[in-house]
């Protein structure tokens, strides 16, 4: 089975709904988990749906995935999130770790005991993946390829195939991905996928502009 583990909704900064998201996916054959920036209210809304509860942490040091079987409620310090996650049984994995432009945890990734690295993220540069795989080989921990949607034309770009999983259980699948059972699938992201990226960006610089305005004419 397929999965992205690495997806964002309309709950922090994507475009779209969760069951938008899961809907879209679904079509491409893949799962996805919902992991919008310290919040997991969004997931409160496609209970009934087979999506993969989790969240990206802002810590102290950048962006951290958390995958739990359970809508999180995470600590935002990297130490804590570790432990938390361990006491949880869920999977924890720093996020385009070494990409400067979008708050990854650099050289922190060798301080901290992950279950996994992101090795390929579709937003960041090659460099920063590169080493992210560099990384993966060095501290022998499994690598895997995500979109890092906030579009949903951006689903289907990187994912992985958790080749022995063959029906949706979240146990099953935080245990798959612990214990390496990956295939990374990376296609990179289309013109459309580009395009509908770049709209989506200046529509919220329109968006947050206009709130900024409203607020200094209420000051």
């Amino acid at each position: 089975m397929f999965f992205d583990l690495h997806v964002h909704s309309r709950y922090s900064d994507g475009k779209y709904l969760p069951k938008d998201i899961i809907a879209y996916a679904k079509a491409k054959h893949i799962h996805v988990a919902i992991t919008d920036h310290d919040t997991s209210l969004g997931l409160n809304t496609v209970k009934e749906e087979k999506v993969i509860p989790g969240q990206e942490v802002t810590t102290e040091y950048g962006h951290v995935v958390i995958l739990c079987n359970f809508p999180p409620s995470p600590p935002n310090r990297i130490a804590e999130l570790v432990d938390y996650a361990k006491e949880n049984s869920c999977v924890v994995f720093p996020s385009h770790p070494f990409d400067i432009f979008r708050k990854g945890i650099g050289d922190k990734t060798f301080r901290y005991k992950f279950d996994l690295i992101e090795i390929y993220n579709s937003k960041a540069p090659k460099m920063a993946n590169n080493k992210a795989k560099e990384a993966s080989i060095r501290l022998n921990l499994p690598g895997v390829s995500n979109s890092d949607a906030h579009v949903i034309q951006a689903i289907g770009s990187a994912y992985n195939d958790l080749y022995e999983i063959i029906e949706f259980n979240l146990d099953d699948i935080l245990d798959n991905l612990r214990r390496g059972k990956i295939r990374n699938i990376i296609n990179g992201l289309s013109f459309r996928a580009k395009f509908s990226i770049l709209q989506w960006y200046i529509e919220r610089k329109i968006r947050n502009a206009q709130n900024s305005s409203r607020t200094m004419h209420q000051v």
